[in-house]
């Protein structure tokens, strides 16, 4: 699809940069910016306009020609405080036919989206930002409530679509401050009017096939059920008792062959769940078939397989994603948000582990040749995390593996990873599978303090019939870690702050699938930035059969 021409008029550029780097990484925009209004009145060539006014009125001529403009079949989308900014003109107040009243002083909105509007989709029912709001009465005649606030015991419109003969208006109040143009909710709805102001009718529902049906498959498709936009459809397996399980945990039909699986036409998604060594040819399989595909992780065991699937998925025009599901984890949410705001200066040393003191399982996870061996499970999320920490480019790698007490499965029960970059900073990964004692999740040094993430240790308490405790413990990776902050105090101690951690955003990763492909917001996991976490793996595990030698990773 070629890019939407946008007229971008912004008093505050500056202050909505965010907004339009958020608008150019969808790629669905040509935008054209500018903070002259005399461009109001030829917008010949133009889909729609975005308009953050901070002065006004317009001159008659450029009012006059905006409003054909949107009658026409353009369409306009105002933010923050456009529509008191051009309460002069008659002609844009008939396009909106708000009654506008005072302006707030800024404070935290509770902002509460409007259910079963395909604008709204997805987005959360409930969030705050701190803003400021144009108070109202009541929605004007003909128009559709998006957003709304409640102030002072009544609820106050925020954000509605109105048709104006073939075009369309919609108004969102939010943007009044320079730091609602960072939210990341903005951004979605900024893109979002947009498209439909353009004409682009969004929400229709993407078919979705789920190729292998194992551990995790239930929780993928349970996930897919809830996301709007989103319907599973068939679910292809080789076990027939897997097969049976997913049509009565799902209602959907099943195959015994993935060809059958992507032969359907109805398939536009497929999720590849089928064990890591064969995760290259199915992914093949599925770009060659059309389709756009979601790749468990680890991505693939070698990067050349990972060149192939980038390169044909390319050539198909498809997307091609990575399950790197735990970059939703609250604790490093936390942990990331506190390193991009300098909460301890510049990161330049990074410790991470994951373990116990415990028997491995006895499935395809801890067998090398399927699994790829230990560092390719726990490790495709810890090498994720570190490669979002950490994002230049990895100089060297070098690891050491043994296999000391469990001699039943093929992978090793202890690994250690260094990870060199070539700006001097270190980070190194442990996952332990004779580790009686537990180092800390996250060991993070800065220039200017520390951030250290705790286990912690929880249970599920319930009673027998006979009223006796019965306590189920929890692995210390199934919660959140604790996060504390320290920073030097001035005479050696330190101060410490725990971390209030984010709520779970639930079903994160494939409400951003539908958000790409329904809305063209970006993916959250673009797959050649999934190559790199591919590449220091691979160099690990070279790095272990040569006996720890330090492999150079190449870009």
């Amino acid at each position: 699809m070629s890019r939407l021409p946008i007229l971008a008029f912004l008093d505050a550029a500056e202050a909505a940069a965010p907004l339009l780097a958020f608008l150019e990484r969808t790629g669905a925009f040509q935008l054209t910016v500018t903070h002259d209004s005399a461009r109001l009145a030829d917008l010949d060539g133009f889909r729609a306009v975005l308009a953050d006014a901070r002065r006004g009125p317009l001159d008659t001529e450029e009012a006059r020609a905006l409003a054909d403009f949107v009658r026409r079949g353009g369409g306009l989308v105002t933010i923050g405080d456009t529509l008191a900014a051009w309460s002069g003109n008659p002609e844009v107040r008939e396009l909106h036919g708000w009654a506008l009243g005072d302006l707030t002083d800024p404070t935290e909105l509770v902002v509460r989206t409007t259910p079963g509007n395909p604008l709204t989709e997805r987005l959360d029912p409930e969030f705050h930002v701190r803003d400021r709001l144009r108070l109202s009465d009541g929605l004007p005649t003909g128009a559709v409530e998006l957003l709304r606030v409640p102030w002072r015991y009544q609820d106050r419109v925020l954000a509605f679509v109105r048709l104006a003969a073939a075009g369309r208006f919609a108004a969102l109040g939010l943007g009044h401050l320079p730091e609602t143009f960072g939210h990341p909710v903005f951004g979605q709805l900024v893109n979002r009017l947009l498209r439909n102001a353009a004409g682009l009718d969004g929400q229709r529902s993407l078919g979705v096939g789920l190729i292998g049906y194992g551990a995790v498959a239930k929780d993928h498709a349970r996930q897919i059920t809830e996301v709007a936009g989103l319907k599973l459809r068939v679910v292809a397996d080789l076990a027939a008792a897997r097969r049976t399980a997913a049509a009565a945990d799902f209602g959907v039909a099943v195959h015994a062959r993935t060809e059958d699986l992507l032969a359907d036409p109805d398939i536009e998604v497929a999720v590849v769940g089928t064990p890591p060594s064969t995760h290259a040819e199915v992914v093949l399989q599925a770009l060659a078939a059309g389709k756009h595909v979601v790749c468990e992780k680890p991505f693939a065991l070698r990067v050349a397989d990972v060149d192939r699937m980038l390169e044909a998925a390319a050539g198909a025009g498809k997307l091609l994603t990575v399950y790197q599901s735990r970059r939703w984890d609250p604790d490093f949410v936390a942990l990331r948000e506190a390193v991009s705001r300098k909460a301890v200066g510049e990161p330049f040393h990074l410790e991470s582990f994951i373990g116990g003191f415990g028997h491995p399982c006895s499935f395809w996870h801890t067998h090398e040749p399927v699994s790829g061996g230990t560092i390719f499970d726990w490790g495709s999320h810890y090498f994720d995390w570190m490669l979002q920490l950490f994002p230049g480019e990895v100089d060297t790698v070098s690891a050491v593996a043994h296999n000391l007490v469990w001699h039943d499965v093929t992978n090793a029960d202890h690994v250690s990873v260094d990870v060199r970059f070539r700006d001097g900073r270190q980070a190194t990964f442990i996952h332990s599978d004779v580790a009686a004692a537990l180092k800390p999740k996250w060991y993070l040094l800065g220039t200017a303090g520390a951030i250290v993430a705790d286990w912690r240790r929880e249970s599920v308490k319930t009673r027998s019939e006979t009223g006796d405790l019965i306590e189920e413990r929890l692995a210390p990776a199934d919660s959140p870690a604790i996060v504390r902050i320290f920073r030097p105090d001035g005479s050696g101690g330190a101060h410490e702050e725990t971390l209030s951690l984010p709520q779970r955003v639930i079903n994160g990763f494939y409400r951003n699938l539908a958000d790409h492909l329904l809305e063209g917001e970006p993916p959250a996991v673009p797959a050649r930035e999934a190559r790199q976490n591919i590449a220091v793996m691979e160099a690990a595990a070279r790095s272990i059969a040569q006996g720890g030698r330090a492999v150079e990773v190449r870009a």
